[in-house]
């Protein structure tokens, strides 16, 4: 079986409990856990496993930190025309909240440590594997084990989440009253490290109506404005 029809469009769709989200997320990827082919095609975050692990779970994350209630609703627009990727509505179908959701990393280099990650069976997490050549013919190094110092990665991180932000904000007209949700993967942290980090994000004078920022491996959130 295809592993990207693990998941349907339809399924991805449905309304759910702001309180039970999470839950459900980690369900949809746990799919992804039944085979090696499975896991492996997961962790390059293509079709449905974009959207999956990029968009639905920062918002479920969200969902269960900000709400945390039965009688609010995520509903995810997978795959969207709209100028935005979820709501959250009450059980009567009030909107309570529109949000578009990023995520905050680099791209390329997040591709190219999955394809060490199933290569090898690791990768080193702030660098990027050494590699020659392009997509199917890529050809990657084993990754050695390096360090990053406390300085560094504040400032990755920071930078990161910046760019984030300045990439939806030069588009900012076609986001009228949304919640920028920016989705961040930053591990084994400490807290005066995340507080340092969040201290760096600069907001322009015009914005969103509500900027966010929702850790997807802990339990931090934080409220710009």
């Amino acid at each position: 079986m295809d592993p990207y029809k693990l998941i349907n469009v339809e399924e991805l769709s449905e309304k759910v409990q702001s309180d039970k989200a999470l839950e459900w997320v980690e369900s949809l990827m746990g799919r992804f856990h039944t085979t090696k082919e499975a896991r492996d095609l997961s962790r390059l975050r293509n079709r449905v496993t974009q959207e999956l692990f990029y968009e639905l779970l920062p918002l479920a994350n969200y969902a269960k930190k900000h709400y945390n209630d039965p009688n609010v609703l995520l509903k995810f627009y997978p795959g969207s025309e709209n100028s935005f990727d979820a709501e959250f509505i009450n059980l009567n179908g009030t909107l309570v909240e529109r949000v578009e959701v990023t995520m905050a990393i680099d791209g390329q280099q997040s591709r190219i440590q999955a394809e060490a990650l199933n290569q090898f069976g690791h990768f080193s997490v702030y660098h990027t594997p050494e590699y020659s050549g392009k997509s199917k013919s890529r050809k990657i190094k084993e990754p050695s084990c390096t360090t990053i110092s406390t300085d560094a990665l504040i400032d990755l991180h920071a930078s990161r989440i910046q760019k984030a932000y300045i990439d939806k904000h030069k588009n900012l007209h076609k986001y009228p009253n949304i919640t920028l949700l920016i989705g961040v993967d930053m591990p084994f942290l400490m807290l005066w490290e995340y507080q340092a980090i969040i201290q760096k994000i600069e907001l322009q004078q015009n914005t969103f109506q509500s900027v966010k920022i929702v850790n997807v491996s802990s339990n931090n959130y934080w409220n710009l404005i």
